[in-house]
């Protein structure tokens, strides 16, 4: 218990740098707070994580970024509510694709951007079986935008 009150402590001591340095990173008071709230025990432990969580929410929006280049065309990637909704309804469009292994296929290729050897080795088929999958997956996913 009495363990739980120092790293309390501990995290209030920090937490101003700590939410500084998200805010920082993010450019964004509340996504920053989001980040801050989970404590550690040392400073350079907590230092870290929030640098880390910060890192890991700036690659998910830039991958979401990455595949809306990849399946729209460059003039419609605007910031705009329009582009939320193609986004949001392209990330469910990844979540359908069928067979499964075409969706874990194309998230490791896009969304964690591993080669396609790399690919193959983890799901334990061919780079053409890669390919294949991919071709299709991105086939089905521009007919559904038409």
């Amino acid at each position: 218990m009495n363990r739980k009150k120092d790293i309390e402590q501990l995290f209030r001591q920090h937490y101003a740098k700590m939410y500084n340095l998200a805010r920082c990173i993010l450019s964004d008071d509340d996504e920053s707070k989001d980040v801050v709230l989970v404590p550690g025990s040392e400073d350079g432990y907590l230092m870290r994580s929030v640098r880390n969580r910060c890192l890991n929410l700036i690659a998910h929006k830039s991958v979401k970024e990455r595949v809306a280049k990849l399946l729209l065309d460059d003039a419609d990637v605007i910031l705009s509510e329009e582009t939320d909704e193609r986004l949001d309804r392209l990330m469910l469009l990844i979540e359908g694709l069928e067979p499964p292994i075409r969706q874990l296929i194309f998230r490791l290729r896009y969304l964690q951007e591993k080669s396609y050897q790399e690919v193959a080795d983890e799901v334990g088929v061919s780079k053409v079986t890669v390919f294949n999958h991919l071709s299709k997956a991105m086939d089905w996913i521009k007919k559904q935008f038409k």
